[in-house]
């Protein structure tokens, strides 16, 4: 069978079935609504009668196509769906569920209530400063030294001051690549973000379980680390091991997630304030023992011999790779820049890589100036509290304080990563990326449970099968935070040719992009060559995530597979009844998947344009339904062509709807939102091309608006 075609007066008569809000309209210009017509032109009437008077009878081939032409639109009109001579996949099913409807063209009026509604919702949107938003990220940064410093003094023994002054120096350049792609696209969800308007979904998807392994890894070497300085100062009983103790703590953080209790702003700040204090006491109080005892311990674990078959240089690196882990925490504020002030971030950058400056690479030179390495590395997961031992003459005052703070601060670290895991996890449910299961809240409390129950259960695995060993759980901590951050560097080389004409406030050399990157991944490989069997360990959870993922993205494929199998089987055809179910099991399943409609904001009716969007949306999204929406603020300013290629577009592609939407208003974040409103299309599923530096608008201020091409 031919592709159905429908003429003009088809999709004036359909216009008027629209929804509600949808009112057909006819506009003026010229081939806004109608095909572009040669014999338009302004002649005279007498004139045009003159020459079809003097014009020749049609031959018998003109008139036969005439009348073909004729059949054909007749033949049009009776269809609903777009259909195709070309063979199907599935001959002995139905495969109308294949094809879509015809699309429409139509006019939509904005209500001024949706407006009033977003200018009320920014009003009363509560955002915090710099310090605020500091002390969440930077309690995970800070609090980073008391697991960091003992790892890095086990493998660069006397070096590990260089080795975590070179960590501070390469957080600089990080610093400035962040910042770069943060303010570029200001909106929550980290790399997985900034992955989605840079490149393909399934990219993002990558990004995406990255940052849940570090999420992941943060909450359980925070609670095995606050497990550990817990213990090396009480004496619990036999029943609660450091080992229990953990998974206690877990529990316990998961149950506040479920019980709807969130850290607040006040709350971090609070204990950033404490432990801030805290590392301050002990740095000044472990220099005045520096000063008192002079440089003899210094002296000796400097001219201790290095183990056998290493090299200084060998040390050093082991040391910067493991030493790493004392900057966690520094990616993590763009999770939240959307709940910051305007200008906040590059501050909220500034001061966390001075807070890591002052204290990580100062505080280890300490902890080799008083202690000898041997005992560090003895006792390398309490590091910090047997330097606080040290600092005040072996007494246990300061030691007792570290290990109060320590708890704290590192039970604030699960509940931060706890938090983060439900803002990714819920942002990737809401993309239609992972099951929908994962929006569900808790009708009590409005958390949400499942996402917390399923982290949960995936922490207490890992840790039991790493067997508690904090080094073996530093490792795969190191080489999930170290593969976000390189997605950070990845995206700042990308975004400089896909994404170039975004404003930026900062704008970062590409050459430091591409250098940054490679030292990242040279790290993440020392990590898996000082450890292997944590490959092992990161590859299996980064494997179960992905396929989660994987299976999601490609349901609408492995769906039609499924259905496929299903027609070639003739087995359940001796079954009518079950075959029947079974059919419309796959189709309804395939329909509701296809449903979710896409927006994409057509300024320019250039085809290409048009189709790149189709392209995009086909592959990225399993949408059958794309509407076109072109805002404009005069007739005179629609593009002549517009809905001409419109629907031609819309019969080159037989299995999408494609509808063209006139709007009079100006494209800015409050038309955007009252769209969103009145098509009840998420923001997630709206596109738009990338706009230029001198866009009036920030693109974070259309809260999740993608951008698709250049």
């Amino acid at each position: 069978m031919a592709p159905a075609k429908k003429d003009n007066s088809t999709q004036v008569a359909e216009s008027s079935t629209c929804q509600s809000k949808k009112t057909s309209v006819t506009i003026s210009s010229p081939g806004c609504l109608s095909a572009p017509d040669s014999t338009r032109l302004s002649v005279p009437k007498a004139s045009r009668s003159l020459e079809i008077e003097d014009r020749p009878p049609p031959s018998f081939a003109e008139s036969e196509f005439h009348h073909i032409q004729q059949h054909q639109t007749r033949k049009a009109g009776n269809s609903l769906l777009k259909w195709s001579d070309v063979p199907s996949r599935y001959p002995s099913l139905n495969n109308a569920w294949e094809f879509a409807g015809w699309g429409s063209t139509y006019y939509m009026e904005i209500e001024d209530s949706d407006i009033v509604h977003f200018h009320s919702d920014r009003e009363s949107k509560h955002l915090i400063g710099q310090w605020r938003a500091t002390s969440i990220a930077g309690n995970d940064l800070i609090a980073s030294v008391l697991y960091s410093i003992g790892p890095c003094v086990l493998q660069a023994g006397k070096y590990a001051p260089i080795s975590m002054l070179l960590v501070a120096l390469l957080m600089y350049p990080m610093k400035r690549i962040i910042t770069e792609v943060a303010t570029s696209l200001p909106l929550n969800g980290g790399c997985y973000n900034a992955m989605l308007n840079t490149t393909s979904k399934t990219m993002a998807s990558l990004a995406a379980c990255i940052a849940i392994l570090d999420y992941l890894a943060t909450c359980v070497v925070s609670a095995s680390t606050a497990s550990a300085y817990l213990a090396a100062e009480v004496t619990l009983p036999d029943i609660f091991s450091a080992f229990t103790l953990t998974i206690v703590i877990l529990i316990v953080f998961s149950i506040i997630c479920i019980l709807g209790l969130r850290e607040s702003s006040t709350l971090t700040l609070s204990i950033f304030i404490l432990h801030a204090i805290t590392m301050a006491v002990v740095m000044v109080a472990s220099i005045v023992m520096w000063i008192r005892q002079g440089n003899g311990v210094l002296i000796d674990n400097w001219n201790t011999p290095d183990p056998e078959g290493t090299s200084p240089l060998r040390m050093i690196f082991n040391g910067f790779c493991i030493g790493l882990l004392g900057v966690t925490g520094f990616e993590s504020a763009e999770n939240y820049i959307e709940e910051m002030k305007p200008n906040a971030f590059p501050k909220v950058m500034n001061n966390m890589f001075s807070f890591l400056f002052i204290i990580n690479a100062p505080m280890t030179l300490l902890v080799v100036a008083i202690v000898p390495v041997s005992i560090i590395q003895t006792n390398s997961a309490i590091a910090v509290s047997v330097l606080g031992q040290y600092a005040v003459g072996n007494q246990h005052w300061l030691r007792i304080w570290i290990m109060v703070d320590a708890v704290i601060v590192l039970c604030a670290g699960v509940l931060t990563g706890l938090i983060g895991a439900i803002g990714l996890v819920q942002r990737m449910a809401g993309d239609r990326i992972l099951p929908q299961l994962f929006l569900i809240r808790n009708r009590w409390t409005g958390s949400y449970q499942y996402i917390v129950l399923t982290f949960l259960i995936l922490s207490i695995t890992l840790y039991a099968i790493v067997k508690g060993d904090t080094t073996s759980l530093s490792g795969v901590f190191a080489v999930a935070f170290l593969a976000s951050l390189a997605t950070f560097a990845a995206v700042a080389i990308l975004m400089r040719y896909k994404r170039g004409r975004l404003a930026r406030t900062v704008k970062v050399h590409l050459l430091t992009a591409v250098a940054t990157l490679g030292v990242l991944l040279s790290s993440l490989i020392g990590n898996i060559i000082i450890e292997p069997s944590i490959a092992e360990y990161f590859v299996i959870y980064f494997c179960v995530v992905f396929l989660v993922v994987w299976t999601m993205l490609k349901r609408l494929q492995l769906l039609k597979l499924c259905y496929w199998l299903f027609s070639q089987e003739t087995f359940f055809c001796r079954f009518s009844s079950l075959s029947n179910k079974v059919e419309l099991f796959f189709q309804s399943n395939i329909k509701k998947i296809r449903s979710q409609p896409c927006v994409f904001f057509l300024k320019t009716d250039e085809p290409h344009i048009m189709n790149k969007a189709i392209q995009y949306i086909k592959k990225n999204e399993d949408s059958g339904h794309i509407k076109f929406v072109h805002i404009y603020e005069r007739v005179q300013d629609i593009p002549e062509q517009i809905e001409t290629h419109h629907r031609t577009l819309d019969e080159v592609y037989p299995k999408i709807q494609i509808d063209l939407i006139f709007i009079q208003g100006k494209f800015d974040p409050a038309t955007v939102d009252a769209i969103s409103r009145q098509l009840d299309i998420p923001k997630s599923f709206m596109f738009i091309a990338c706009p230029s530096i001198h866009f009036e608008h920030g693109f974070g201020a259309f809260e999740g608006v993608r951008i698709i091409m250049l």
